[in-house]
């Protein structure tokens, strides 16, 4: 029943701000898990479900790629090592800088990806106790 629903039930469409949220948890994961250098030399890929995937080593091309980046190419990554080196790792300089690491990555993307800036920028959310009211006279 479940597999039915998932077929034929209606799909919630992705937005620019989901995909730049998804982002900083890659960024924050990807840190803890290799380190800074090995995030630094990876490359992040957009696939065709708009889905955000970290390779450490350059991946293959296929047309499921929306579009690629490379880490070390982005000037939000130079400021983050230097920042990193001076400061360590921690809460503070991580949140500040997964933000705009994940800025950076998103306008890249825009930049490689027409699909992705197709996509609307929030989810609109539909409400009945949003709409004004009206008086009738």
């Amino acid at each position: 029943m479940h597999m039915l629903f998932r077929l034929f039930g209606p799909r919630r469409r992705k937005n620019q701000e989901e995909i730049a949220s998804r982002a900083a948890e890659v960024i924050a994961q990807v840190l803890f898990d290799v380190g800074l250098d090995r995030f630094l030399a990876g490359t992040v890929l957009l696939d065709r479900q708009f889905r955000l995937h970290f390779y450490a080593a350059p991946p293959v091309s296929s047309r499921s790629v929306l579009a690629a980046i490379a880490m070390h190419e982005l000037d939000e990554a130079r400021v983050f090592r230097s920042h990193v080196l001076g400061a360590g790792i921690d809460a503070p300089t991580l949140a500040c800088h997964t933000r705009i690491m994940a800025d950076g990555i998103m306008r890249e993307l825009r930049a490689r990806s027409p699909a992705l800036c197709a996509l609307p920028a929030t989810r609109r959310e539909r409400r009945l106790g949003a709409r004004p009211f009206s008086r009738r006279s």
